[in-house]
């Protein structure tokens, strides 16, 4: 759908780490999360009301290819995969970054509900989104 990619440097912190010394499954989650509000701050708005407008996560998607350790420099790249009607989906792709040669290590996606926080109901996606996803 959208052309744009941002990427996010992400920080492998200890405690994200499982027994094994791999970065835990449900932290790709949160990795998802630094990248959707880097994302949105960036192709979006700054200054937009989350606590009027905003969205809540209808699915989460993740796809584990290549354990992650804690020494690790890692990066996710956020892109918009689709508008739907009252949704939008995020793809991500989590890479490693060793000696400048990127590798694919997750990847997933997100669908997010557009919602009027006033009202308490889903709504269309905001005409600014669509604007701004589409350019």
């Amino acid at each position: 759908m959208s052309s744009k990619i941002i990427k996010t440097p992400l920080q492998v912190r200890f405690n994200d780490l499982d027994m094994a010394g791999h970065v835990h499954n449900s932290e790709y989650l949160n990795y998802f999360e630094i990248g959707r509000i880097d994302f949105f701050n960036k192709v979006i708005a700054k200054d937009w009301d989350w606590k009027e407008r905003g969205i809540l996560v209808a699915r989460n998607e993740v796809d584990y290819l290549k354990a992650t350790h804690f020494y690790d420099s890692l990066f996710v790249e956020t892109s918009c995969e689709d508008i739907g009607k009252k949704s939008i989906t995020l793809a991500y792709k989590i890479f490693s970054d060793k000696d400048g040669v990127k590798e694919l290590c997750t990847k997933g996606r997100s669908i997010l509900v557009c919602y009027d926080f006033k009202t308490n109901q889903s709504v269309e996606v905001f005409n600014e989104w669509k604007k701004s996803l589409e350019d």
